[in-house]
């Protein structure tokens, strides 16, 4: 006859584990990651620094990107079931990517994704690098 503490004992693992999985699925989350007054190499007319960027995204895989008005463009990443849509805002020193929605990449109005985080990251990089 197996008593309750038994049944415990034995299903302490299996809690654990699942337990520990849940956390893990948590650990993806991160604070939403804004991208701002990046400073752009060199001189440069509104035209170029709008060139540049539109290079750093195509550079980077999965970015479209649209013009908005001058100085502003809407860019968008796709990949599997998620999407993400940012603004950059541009003069000819700096710009500025701040989010704008996303499907599937679970924001709670302050966390996301990481895999958001790392492809706005990226696109900053490839912008302050020339393109």
């Amino acid at each position: 006859m197996i008593h309750r503490r038994d049944a415990l004992r034995r299903s302490m693992p299996v809690l654990v584990a699942v337990g520990a999985g849940l956390g893990l699925g948590a650990c993806r989350a991160e604070p939403l990651y804004q991208s701002t007054n990046g400073q752009f190499q060199g001189r440069g007319s509104l035209a170029e620094r709008e060139a540049l960027i539109r290079r750093a995204a195509a550079s980077q895989g999965g970015w479209s990107v649209q013009s908005m008005r001058p100085g502003l463009l809407r860019a968008t990443n796709t990949w599997r079931s998620h999407q993400m849509t940012v603004d950059i805002a541009f003069d000819v020193r700096t710009f500025t990517i701040r989010y704008v929605n996303s499907v599937n990449l679970d924001y709670d109005g302050t966390r996301i994704h990481q895999a958001y985080n790392g492809r706005v990251q990226g696109l900053e990089r490839a912008i302050l690098q020339g393109g």
